[in-house]
């Protein structure tokens, strides 16, 4: 049998593997490059992200804890603004009720004419006096009509006109003496935060109208205290002995009613000056 053509079936070329470089004992092959430049493109990556992406991240990280630190913060600050904001309304608000207090209290103004509002008052329960005066009388006998003087001088008026005795403003024990409160009378809240000024006043009237007038010293305008109130009746009245038949010809029984009246002022700031912050009761 021939062989045609060129064709040798048994050159020794076609026998040979191809002559791939060998490195370090291995022989590259196609297949071993492939593998190599594989792992050679993740070892890049690797440190590209190493090199490049890990550092830009922590600086990310970094940046978002710092923006969420400052947020924060702000956040903070805008929650401390508008409690100063409600503190300062807080301020405002006690300082106009400490005001709308202040305007109860009595004034210098006011106790100028404290003795002039009291004589007004005591005049008007006497309005009616000449009245009742007169239905009285016509109730009592003719010998009474008669002797109207002697039988008032004996028993007492058969109608008691109001009077005011006495108006007596109490000096104080020396001139640099301060009339601030620091005896707890009125509770030790007021200690060092108020002052009086402090009258001694006798009335007299029937018992309607001392009532009256009690009510009606309550009802001005200064803040006044009434304190160690006594009273006493006309002994006169009480040797009065009534006439048969005519039971309306009864004195009226004279009340003689002593008390001393405080008024309370809030402090100037030189009575402010003088109080000392170790004072009784004064708080430091």
């Amino acid at each position: 049998m021939t062989a045609g053509g060129d064709f040798i079936p048994s050159d020794p070329a076609f026998d040979e593997s191809p002559d791939y470089p060998v490195v370090f004992g291995l022989r590259l092959t196609p297949v071993v490059t492939g593998v190599l430049l594989a792992l050679l493109g993740l070892a890049g990556a690797g440190a590209l992200l190493y090199y490049l992406v890990l550092p830009e991240w922590d600086t990310y990280q970094q940046l978002k804890t710092k923006v969420e630190q400052t947020e924060l913060e702000i956040q903070q600050q805008q929650a401390i603004a508008q409690k100063i904001d409600a503190a300062r309304k807080d301020l405002e608000q006690a300082k106009q009720q400490r005001a709308d207090v202040l305007t109860l209290f009595a004034n210098e103004s006011a106790l100028d004419t404290l003795l002039l509002d009291l004589n007004r008052q005591v005049d008007a329960r006497n309005a009616d006096l000449a009245r009742r005066r007169e239905q009285k009388l016509a109730a009592c006998p003719a010998i009474v009509q008669q002797n109207v003087q002697e039988f008032e001088d004996q028993f007492g008026p058969l109608a008691t006109r109001a009077e005011l005795k006495t108006f007596k403003p109490v000096e104080q024990k020396s001139p640099t003496s301060s009339a601030v409160i620091t005896d707890s009378s009125y509770g030790p809240q007021v200690n060092g935060k108020l002052k009086r000024q402090t009258a001694t006043v006798e009335l007299v009237g029937n018992y309607e109208q001392t009532s009256a007038i009690l009510q009606s010293i309550e009802r001005l305008q200064p803040l006044l205290v009434i304190r160690n109130l006594t009273s006493t009746t006309d002994t006169k009245a009480k040797n009065f002995i009534p006439l048969p038949g005519t039971p309306g010809c009864v004195p009226d029984t004279r009340i003689t009613t002593e008390f001393q009246l405080d008024a309370l002022l809030p402090l100037s700031p030189a009575d402010k000056a003088q109080v000392s912050p170790t004072q009784p009761g004064q708080p430091k």
